[in-house]
């Protein structure tokens, strides 16, 4: 049996049926269970500034294809989702920056908690909704 288990296992529901999206959601999540990984093994501090680099750089890439469907979709709130995004790296920068100088992998972890929880659990379901009542007219699903 495994010594460590994973912070957040991956389940059916979390699927919203986009393909790169839901692939990308994936990756979130396997990052988010690297630094709980990390932190059981007392190297949360040495992994810390890899990882919060690491989701910034897969946040800027997924939010830009994220806003690509919503863009082509004519998605009626895209300002909104997008302003969103805009507040979750905003942030992902400064809890990574206070992280980093309380030397807190724990701090940076709920955050990465609650992210995926409220935005990626709840806000993106809104626009998933849409694109598939969209996708008759849509090449983009």
């Amino acid at each position: 049996m495994l010594k460590h288990s994973l912070f957040i296992v991956w389940k059916p529901e979390y699927n919203l049926g986009i393909p790169i999206i839901d692939e990308q959601h994936r990756g979130i999540v396997s990052t988010i269970n690297s630094l709980f990984y990390a932190m059981q093994n007392n190297h949360g501090e040495s992994v810390l500034r890899p990882i919060i680099g690491m989701v910034t750089e897969y946040t800027l890439v997924h939010f830009d294809v994220e806003e690509g469907f919503l863009r082509g979709s004519g998605f009626t709130d895209f300002k909104q989702h997008q302003e969103w995004h805009n507040e979750l790296k905003r942030k992902l920068s400064t809890v990574g920056r206070k992280s980093l100088l309380g030397r807190d992998p724990q701090e940076f972890l709920e955050f990465l908690k609650n992210w995926w929880i409220d935005h990626i659990c709840e806000k993106d379901r809104i626009f998933r909704d849409y694109l598939f009542s969209q996708a008759s007219q849509s090449p983009l699903l």
